[in-house]
């Protein structure tokens, strides 16, 4: 112990004599204590952003929770949604009854449309989601299908097919329209989603 405090008087000595090696330990003690400062300062300014983030969105639950009505008006707008939705949505058997359905509904559109001539060619299918796993096997999924339409090229029906197709029974687009002038023709393809209950694709 004598020998640590001999070593320590000789070092307090050495620098009461020594003022450039006073001045550099100065300078060494007062840089540590600056850059300790900034990083102090870094780490408050980050707190403080992180709780006026979280101030935020506590003051936005807080308006979310306190308008109730709102709430409850926008689930009931979605409940309704999801219902015509639902009713929209055909459910079939199989891809071969949905290619039926379509080419029948179709088939009734330009008919009621009085357009002449006409023609409605199948397209091919195809899957939008895998059939659910459940219980008692597989699930509905949603499958897209399509078809062409081609009939004689006149403003009333091809007005009237345009009409009830956008605002038919079904899920349904006009994917492209394509107006032959010089055969006087129109051809409209359309996408029809359909729910194919128990996953058959027969």
């Amino acid at each position: 112990m004598n020998a640590g405090l001999s070593v320590l008087k000789k070092a307090v000595d050495e620098l009461r004599v020594n003022k450039r090696l006073l001045t550099g330990l100065f300078l060494i003690v007062l840089v540590v204590l600056v850059e300790g400062g900034l990083r102090w300062s870094d780490w408050l300014g980050q707190q403080q952003v992180t709780l006026t983030r979280l101030q935020s969105e506590l003051t936005t639950l807080k308006s979310h929770a306190g308008n109730e009505a709102g709430l409850r008006s926008s689930l009931e707008q979605g409940q309704r949604l999801s219902e015509i939705m639902d009713a929209r949505l055909w459910t079939v058997s199989s891809e071969a009854v949905g290619q039926a359905r379509l080419k029948d509904w179709l088939t009734g559109i330009v008919k009621h449309a009085i357009a002449n001539q006409y023609a409605i060619t199948l397209g091919a299918s195809r899957e939008l989601g895998k059939p659910e796993q459940g219980k008692e096997g597989v699930g509905p999924f949603v499958r897209e299908f399509r078809a062409t339409a081609s009939f004689q090229l006149t403003p009333q029906a091809l007005e009237g097919v345009l009409l009830e197709i956008e605002g038919g029974e079904p899920f349904a687009t006009v994917e492209t329209l394509i107006v032959k002038k010089s055969e006087r023709r129109a051809e409209i393809t359309v996408r029809v989603l359909m729910r194919i209950k128990d996953g058959s694709l027969g």
